[in-house]
């Protein structure tokens, strides 16, 4: 069975210190359900080819015999970060093959822009930390396209995967988050229960995520020409607005050397985020420090850019921002205090320095690690949002 998004990532330094900028992340869409769909009845101490077995089997029987059907599988993510990651990758490997045996009527497709149209059926899923150590849970569902309700729905419980939660490539280099709406709408869908209607608009954008699909294939493989000419072929759908997108045409354009037109899609990814109270963009700082970033020889000269672009959308959007500074779980928490502040204080600066008119809609503020969201404390790729600094709109002053 063919699979998706099998290449490993290029890791950024694990003792490099990452810092996110962002506007509530994900808060301008309906965000998803709290807490996931638990399995009914499934052990904790499950193996991984336990837990997909079990759920391959509890989807067949929900969706019963039937004539020959197609089913295409939109890569599974994982919930928290939206992004697709080793752990994810791997769960998916152990899925598709379980479902191809249990249903044995149908045919599993990935989902590209070739097989998109053949198929009725799409299958999503999401992976996600549970309680136990070492403990993941697994909501998949199948959704009837045309009536656009979830004909099977499943979940599962399993300890030990032997797989990084890690993102994979796209998303690792991606200067900014890409969760949205639409992904959003695509965990939503994985944990609607049978009978229940799926997400619409993840639905409506199958088409598109679809040759989404087949960018991200060509970027994590290296074909950057292809890559690009499929992410521009995306941003000029009505649909396509997504910061996918145009963090894809961003990265195609640095690949290739085309910086002009990567500051270009740079700065509609500022835009879009702002606009959308969902801004998130990364920036490396060296290890314990709040001013000096890490001079990545990926990233280098880069960040100017992408200050300078912000800067131009936040003058251009008229919002008031609450700079909010956010660490991972480690150290202490009187230093994790200290250097959210202070590099919320350094982003603030440099922004004002930009755009002097900025300096009175901009404050600065610190949260450490009380606002967690991964809790690893793995200081790597993996807890990357847990070192983050929030946009947060506020009222003006006056």
């Amino acid at each position: 069975m063919p699979q998706r998004h099998t290449v490993t990532p290029a890791r950024r330094p694990a003792w490099a210190c990452l810092l996110l900028l962002g506007a509530l992340s994900g808060c301008a869409s309906a965000p998803a359900p709290a807490t996931p769909p638990a399995p009914a009845a499934a052990p904790a101490d499950a193996t991984l080819a336990d837990a997909a077995q079990r759920m391959a089997v509890d989807l067949a029987s929900q969706l019963g015999a039937g004539a020959a059907r197609s089913v295409v599988v939109d890569p599974m993510i994982d919930r928290t970060t939206g992004q697709q990651t080793e752990l994810s990758q791997r769960v998916q490997g152990a899925l598709v093959p379980a479902l191809g045996a249990a249903l044995k009527d149908a045919t599993l497709l990935p989902l590209d822009a070739t097989n998109e149209a053949k198929a009725r059926f799409v299958l999503t899923g999401t992976v996600s930390l549970a309680a136990a150590p070492d403990g993941y849970l697994v909501n998949i569902a199948l959704t009837d396209r045309p009536s656009g309700l979830v004909v099977a729905q499943s979940a599962g419980r399993f300890k030990g995967a032997g797989g990084s939660v890690a993102p994979t490539r796209f998303y690792n280099d991606s200067p900014s988050l890409v969760r949205d709406r639409s992904v959003d709408g695509y965990v939503r869908t994985a944990e609607t229960r049978k009978g229940n209607a799926a997400d619409a608009l993840y639905v409506s954008q199958l088409p598109t995520a679809a040759i989404l699909a087949d960018a991200l294939d060509a970027y994590n493989a290296g074909r950057w020409e292809v890559a690009l000419a499929a992410y521009n072929s995306v941003a000029a759908r009505a649909d396509g607005q997504q910061l996918r997108t145009f963090n894809g045409i961003y990265l195609a354009n640095v690949r290739l050397g085309r910086l002009a037109d990567a500051e270009t899609a740079f700065g509609r990814i500022a835009a879009l985020g702002l606009a959308t109270n969902n801004l998130s963009v990364k920036l490396l700082f060296r290890p314990n420090s709040a001013t000096e970033f890490w001079p990545g020889r990926d990233l280098a000269g880069m960040y100017p850019m992408w200050l300078r672009q912000i800067a131009r959308a936040m003058q251009a959007n008229g919002a008031c921002l609450d700079v909010v500074g956010h660490t991972s779980k480690s150290g202490t928490e009187a230093l994790n205090e200290r250097l959210s502040r202070a590099r919320a204080e350094t982003v603030r600066r440099l922004l004002v320095a930009e755009r002097a008119a900025l300096a009175a809609r901009l404050q600065a503020s610190g949260m450490g690690f009380r606002e967690t969201i991964i809790g690893t404390g793995s200081d790597d790729a993996a807890d990357a949002l847990d070192r983050r600094v929030e946009f947060k709109v506020t009222t003006c002053p006056g």
